[in-house]
């Protein structure tokens, strides 16, 4: 099996595995995860422990049958994307059209590069966010007011987890403790949140991957898996983040250090 292969020649990065009451080593939760059509990976976006481990497990599960999904990407420069991979594109001409996150070349370019240098595909996969701030600002009627907006009303949207709801509404009213007052209504603000969730799950239709997102979108198994059919075969993984509470549940297996 050339994923046994792989596994044992690659170090995992530092962390103990949980999966439910077990400890896991990491050969074991890779096994479990290759059985699973799509492999969630949430991040915080600036925490290096989260991206040594989303290279390993890349690496480990990487094959011409697995794409990469990336929330860092959207889906307006999948074209480009798909040209550096080809080689048809410098890795500077490919930053300066593909609207790289600050953190692209030292978090999220060692896993595009292990792509290209294979021949594996990557998938740009969140919504261009002028679409997500059309919504937040005006609810579902701003997608109608801007070039474009048609083709992400055609998504259908799964709005009925009420437990994601608390917990986006949560966050936001913290959020607003904070800055005094918020900026914009938290229901269209949540609204924009089932559209990146939608997209991002619309990106991979068809296709297994290891998506790469920020842990909210797939926290408690919720975000774009509520999005996803449900025939789909999912498995989530959390990498707590230093000094972050967690608990087993947060996902199917959760990485502390």
């Amino acid at each position: 099996m050339l994923i046994l292969s792989v596994l044992f020649s690659l170090t995992p990065p530092p962390g103990i595995i949980h999966h439910g009451e077990e400890i896991l080593t990491a050969p074991e939760m890779i096994l479990m995860l290759d059985e699973a059509s799509v492999v969630f990976v949430g991040e915080n976006h600036d925490d290096s422990l989260a991206h040594q481990w989303e290279l390993f497990l890349w690496t480990a599960m990487a094959s011409f049958n697995r794409y990469l999904a990336l929330e860092m990407f959207e889906t307006d420069v999948q074209e480009v994307l798909a040209d550096y991979l080809a080689g048809n594109l410098t890795l500077e001409e490919f930053l300066e059209e593909s609207r790289p996150w600050g953190n692209y070349i030292e978090d999220y370019h060692p896993l595009v590069e292990h792509a290209a240098e294979n021949g594996y595909g990557v998938i740009a996969a969140n919504v261009p966010r002028r679409y997500a701030a059309a919504v937040a600002r005006n609810g579902w009627e701003g997608l109608s007011n801007i070039e474009g907006g048609d083709v992400f009303l055609r998504i259908n949207v799964d709005s009925t987890n009420e437990f994601y709801r608390e917990r986006f509404m949560a966050t936001m009213e913290a959020i607003s403790s904070q800055m005094q007052r918020m900026p914009m209504d938290p229901s269209n603000m949540y609204r924009a949140q089932l559209l990146k969730d939608a997209v991002m799950a619309s990106s991979i239709a068809g296709r297994s991957c290891l998506f790469i997102c920020g842990s909210f979108h797939s926290d408690d198994r919720s975000g774009i898996p509520d999005q996803l059919p449900p025939f789909v075969t999912y498995l989530t993984v959390k990498i707590v983040g230093e000094d972050e509470s967690w608990n087993a549940d947060l996902a199917d297996f959760v990485i502390v250090r």
